[in-house]
């Protein structure tokens, strides 16, 4: 019977439709298994974006702006390994604000966090883009520079904290703020120092600044 339908032509149209169904189905699975890949292409570029936006929002601090404690200790390494390259020596500073409990208290949470923000953003005027800056707790700032020598160290101090001051007062907020600073080649040790001198500074009376020179062993 096969036989006679050939003869009859009637199996060309057989074989012809095998043959177009044979090419569609494969032009069709060519073109699922193409946006296939588009789509895993896609897929991984977006859950990439969104892994490094991630990543790179849990070492900012939301409020200011400025790097968070993860980052700065970071950062820090990066520059304690380039200072010496540089012959450049380490300065680290603490910033605390005075009596910040009051601000929020007299004036609200919003007052606060402006106050937070007129600070960072005068850090970060105050220093160079490569210097490392972050918000390391409530109210507490951190800085980390390489700078020439100890008397650039204590200049650079006290225009940290001049700038930080002239920001403050410029602004609707009643506050001020102390600062401690400190050179080193250990940024660990540098910012212990550091923090015990802001510490000095409030017990001297706050707004005030005090840099402490490396002490050689």
């Amino acid at each position: 019977m096969v036989a006679t339908l050939q003869v009859n032509g009637f199996g060309d149209d057989l074989v012809a439709g095998a043959c177009s169904l044979s090419a569609s189905t494969a032009a069709g699975n060519a073109a699922i298994r193409a946006f296939g890949a588009v789509f895993i292409v896609l897929l991984v570029a977006a859950f990439r974006r969104t892994f490094d936006h991630e990543h790179a929002n849990a070492e900012v601090d939301p409020l200011t702006g400025l790097g968070n404690r993860r980052s700065f200790t970071r950062e820090c390494e990066r520059l304690k390994l380039s200072a010496p390259r540089d012959g450049r020596i380490l300065l680290c500073g603490m910033i605390d604000l005075d009596d910040f409990k009051a601000v929020n208290d007299q004036h609200g949470h919003t007052a606060g966090d402006d106050v937070l923000r007129i600070v960072a953003q005068a850090l970060v005027a105050a220093v160079r883009p490569y210097d490392v800056t972050a918000r390391v707790g409530g109210d507490e700032f951190a800085f980390c520079l390489a700078v020439r020598d100890e008397a650039s160290a204590e200049r650079k101090t006290a225009r940290i904290h001049g700038s930080l001051i002239t920001a403050l007062k410029a602004s609707e907020w009643t506050a001020t703020c102390s600062l401690g600073a400190s050179t080193g080649t250990n940024v660990e040790d540098a910012l212990k120092i550091a923090d015990g001198a802001m510490f000095q500074a409030k017990s001297a009376g706050k707004s005030s600044w005090i840099f402490v020179k490396h002490q050689s062993k």
